[in-house]
C-alpha cells in the first residue's frame, strides 16, 4: 500500500539544462536509444516485474485482513501504518548510508528480504497462525526493506542513464507502474475467485526474487571524478551527513514546497487514510465482491497510462508549474466523486474516481520526482531522497492510523469526506511558491 512518490510508491528522477526556473527548457522527447541500453533494460525489467507483484499485494493484503482475519477498519489501519512506519524510524540514516554504500547491492538485498517477509504470510495461513499482529510484523519488515530499496532506487537511476535522460527514464518506469496498476486489481480479483489470498501473495514474493536477479546483472559505469563522495574514512559523521541533507531540502524553496504538498497528499492518499478506508468502504458499505472491486480499480487505473504517456507533452503545453498544480488537484476531485458512491452505481463511480486519482498521481510523480533530482547535486541525491521521504512518507502511518480510527468512530463515508478535504488542501504549498508556480520546464542544479 503506497502513496505519492514511491514504488509501492514507486517511483522516479530527472535532469535539465537551463540557467533559471523561468527560462528552463521543456522536457525533451524520450530518446529511443534508451531501450537498447543493457543496464536500463535490466532496471526497467526488474521494476516492471516487481510492480506487477506489488499490485497483487496492494489489493490482496487488505482483502485478506478484512475477510480471512476479520480485521476492523482500525486494525487495518494499524497494518497499513506498520508498513510505512520505518520511513519515520530509519529514513534519514538510510539516506546518509546510501550515499556511501553500493546502491545496486542494497536494492538486491532489499528485494530478497521483501520476498522472505511476504513468504511468511502463506506459511502462517498454512499453520493457522494468521492474525493482525503477524500481518503488522510482516508489513513492518517489508516496509523496512522498502525504505532502503526506494531511496537507493531513486539515487541509482541517474548513474544508470545519465542525468540528461532521467526524466525520459522516469516516464518509462512510471508507465510500467501504471500498467501494473491497470491490470493488477482485476487480475487479483479474478485470482481470488480461484485461490486463497495468502497463496496469491507468493506471486509478489516471487516477483521480488526475479527483480533481485535482474538488478544483479546491472553494471553501471563508474561516476566521474567528484560526482560521488570519497572513501569512507574521509566522510563526515552520520549526524553531519543527515543534517546536511535536511538543510539542503528545507532551505531549497522548490524542494520544500514539493515535500510539503506531497506530505499532505499522502495523509489522504492510498498509502495513508484512503488505503485503509477504500477496501472497507467498497466491500462492506457498497457491497462489492473482491472481483467487482478489482474490476472497478482496473478500469479507473487505465487513466494512469494517460498520465505516464502525456506528461512530457503537457509540460510543453502548460509549463511544469501549471502541470504540477493541475495534477495535485485531480486526486481531490476523485475523492469528491468517491464520497458520493452508492451501491446501485458503485462500480462506475469507483472506476471514475480511481481514474482521476491515478491520472493525477502518475503525472505528479513523474514531474515532481524528476524536478527534485534535476536540482540536486549527485553527491546529495540519496540524502535528498531520504530527507524528502522522511517528510512525505512519514505522514503515511499517521494517515493510515487516523483513517482507520476515523472510519471506526465516525463511519466510512464521513471519514472519506474528511480525507477529501485534506487532499484538496495539498495543492496550497505549490500554489503559494512562486518558484514552482512559474516553472516552464526542468531547471538545472543552480536554477532554483
Amino acid at each position: 500500500m503506497a502513496g505519492t512518490d514511491g514504488r509501492t510508491a514507486t517511483t522516479a528522477t530527472a535532469d535539465a539544462h537551463t540557467d533559471s526556473a523561468a527560462t528552463a527548457a521543456p522536457l525533451p522527447d524520450p530518446p529511443r536509444a534508451l531501450w537498447r541500453r543493457r543496464n536500463f533494460a535490466a532496471l526497467w525489467s526488474a521494476h516492471t516485474v516487481s510492480q506487477f507483484g506489488t499490485q497483487l499485494s496492494f489489493f490482496v493484503l487488505p482483502v485478506l485482513a478484512l475477510t480471512v482475519v476479520g480485521a476492523t477498519p482500525g486494525q487495518l489501519g494499524l497494518v497499513s501504518a506498520a508498513e510505512t512506519l520505518p520511513f519515520l524510524l530509519v529514513g534519514l540514516p538510510a539516506g546518509a548510508l546510501l550515499d556511501q554504500w553500493d546502491r545496486r547491492r542494497v536494492m538486491v538485498v532489499a528485494d530478497a528480504g521483501r520476498a522472505v517477509a511476504l513468504g511468511v504470510v502463506p506459511l502462517g495461513y498454512a499453520l493457522d497462525l494468521l492474525s493482525v499482529p503477524l500481518l503488522c510484523a510482516v508489513a513492518f519488515v517489508t516496509g523496512l526493506f522498502t525504505v532502503f530499496f526506494d531511496i537507493a532506487d531513486q539515487a541509482f537511476l541517474p548513474g544508470v542513464v545519465g542525468r540528461r535522460e532521467v526524466a525520459a527514464a522516469n516516464s518509462r518506469l512510471e508507465f510500467s507502474r501504471s500498467a501494473a496498476e491497470l491490470t493488477g486489481p482485476g487480475l487479483s480479483g479474478l485470482l481470488l475467485q480461484w485461490a486463497t489470498a495468502p497463496l496469491i501473495l507468493l506471486a509478489d514474493a516471487l516477483s521480488y526474487l526475479v527483480s533481485a536477479l535482474l538488478l544483479g546483472v546491472i553494471r553501471p559505469p563508474a561516476p566521474p571524478a567528484g560526482a560521488e563522495p570519497g572513501p569512507p574514512a574521509a566522510r563526515e559523521r552520520m549526524r553531519t551527513r543527515i543534517a546536511e541533507g535536511l538543510r539542503f531540502v528545507l532551505r531549497h524553496r522548490v524542494l520544500r514546497s514539493l515535500a510539503l504538498a506531497t506530505a499532505v497528499a499522502n495523509l489522504a492518499g492510498l498509502g495513508g487514510a484512503l488505503g485503509v478506508l477504500l477496501p472497507a468502504f467498497a466491500l462492506r458499505d457498497l457491497g462489492l465482491s473482491p472481483g467487482k472491486f478489482g474490476l472497478a480499480l482496473m478500469v479507473g487505473n487505465g487513466c494512469a497510462l494517460l498520465g505516464a504517456v502525456f506528461t512530457a507533452r503537457l509540460v510543453r503545453a502548460l509549463g511544469l508549474g501549471r502541470l504540477l498544480l493541475a495534477a495535485r488537484c485531480l486526486p481531490g476531485l476523485g475523492l469528491l466523486l468517491l464520497a458520493t458512491a452508492e451501491p446501485g452505481r458503485a462500480v462506475p463511480t469507483l472506476a471514475a474516481a480511481a481514474g482521476l486519482i491515478a491520472c493525477g498521481v502518475t503525472a505528479y510523480n513523474i514531474a515532481q520526482v524528476s524536478l527534485r533530482q534535476a536540482v540536486t547535486p549527485a553527491a546529495l541525491q540519496a540524502r535528498m531522497n531520504a530527507s524528502v521521504r522522511f517528510v512525505v512518507w512519514g505522514t503515511l502511518p499517521l494517515g493510515a492510523a487516523a483513517g482507520g480510527l476515523l472510519g471506526s468512530v465516525a463511519g466510512l463515508r464521513p471519514a472519506i469526506w474528511v480525507v477529501t478535504g485534506v487532499a484538496l488542501l495539498s495543492v496550497l504549498p505549490l500554489l503559494l511558491t512562486r518558484e514552482v508556480r512559474t516553472l516552464a520546464g526542468f531547471p538545472d542544479e543552480s536554477g532554483a
